[in-house]
């Protein structure tokens, strides 16, 4: 709609209104002035309606506007929230991302270090800076520190090797199996005939050992020869006495070794879960804890 110059109009309609005045001031002395008058009223009229009309439609106008104007402002304001909100969303996940990654590089590297340790239990030696190299880089990983407390306590010493365990187990075999007690009174000839027969190792070739020690030492290493250890600290665990004490030191190296694997394997188990992977069971290191980590004598 082309504008409309409102002053104007309104101007005009005053100097109309002036000279409905002027005539009538002048209408008692010239009677024919009044049907210009009327017509002037008429028109004057007909004005104020055209200008009330304009005024109007003008303050719809701008009602219109101001409504138009508030909606652009309320979507304007609303995508502003929205994008406010997408930016802390993605820098949210920008820093997830990174905290990822990483974890993941940090649970890479304590693979490897856990690695590091199995490879020096295997090799029977010590494996304190493997440890402590581990130890260093799960510094916020309280379930992985809580996990190598069973590995601290040997870790200077290392453990023995299953190899190691076999012989030595078959070197005292015929101790253990032959161990007697001596009466607290018996005399020099007594003892030395009890060191002569602890010493001696008597193996049936075919038939049932001759007593229950003997069978617990044989089963004990039929086990070490397919690699089971802990049925091996089991089968020795059921004797008694003075061949459970001669089965002693064996045991405590035993034991050791078995709580050095079971800590391994669940440290391992934690790692590979953390990168998001199916744990596999280590090879030749079976996870049976012993019931009463010792130390060695």
């Amino acid at each position: 709609m082309p504008a409309i110059d409102v002053s104007a109009i309104g101007s005009a309609q005053s100097a109309l209104a002036r000279r409905v005045d002027q005539l009538e001031a002048a209408r008692n002395g010239d009677r024919q002035g009044e049907t210009a008058v009327a017509s002037l009223k008429a028109g004057l009229q007909q004005l104020e309606q055209q200008l009330g009309a304009i005024e109007a439609q003008a303050a719809s106008r701008e009602a219109r506007e101001a409504a138009e104007v508030g909606k652009v402002q309320q979507e304007l304001t609303r995508l502003s929230t929205l994008a406010a909100d997408f930016a802390d969303r993605l820098a949210a996940q920008e820093r997830r991302s990174r905290a990822e990654e990483r974890t993941q590089s940090t649970d890479a590297a304590l693979l490897v270090a856990l690695l590091q340790i199995r490879e020096a239990v295997e090799q029977a030696r010590s494996f304190a800076a493997e440890l402590g190299a581990f130890t260093a880089l799960a510094h916020d990983r309280p379930d992985l520190l809580a996990a190598t407390a069973p590995l601290a306590e040997v870790a200077r010493d290392g453990v023995a090797g299953r190899l190691a365990l076999a012989k030595r187990l078959a070197e005292v075999a015929g101790h253990i199996a032959n161990a007697t007690v001596l009466p607290p009174q018996a005399d020099w000839e007594s003892q030395a005939l009890a060191r002569l027969r602890s010493l001696v190792t008597i193996r049936r070739i075919e038939g049932a050992p001759q007593s229950e020690p003997e069978a617990a030492v044989r089963a004990a290493e039929v086990a070490l020869g397919r690699g089971d250890l802990g049925d091996a600290v089991a089968q020795l665990d059921r004797l008694a006495g003075a061949n459970a004490e001669a089965a002693g030191p064996w045991l405590r190296m035993a034991r050791q070794r078995l709580g050095v694997e079971a800590a391994l394997t669940h440290l391992q188990e934690l790692l590979v879960i953390g990168l998001g992977h199916a744990p596999e069971a280590p090879g030749g290191a079976p996870a049976e804890a012993p019931a009463k980590p010792e130390k060695l004598p």
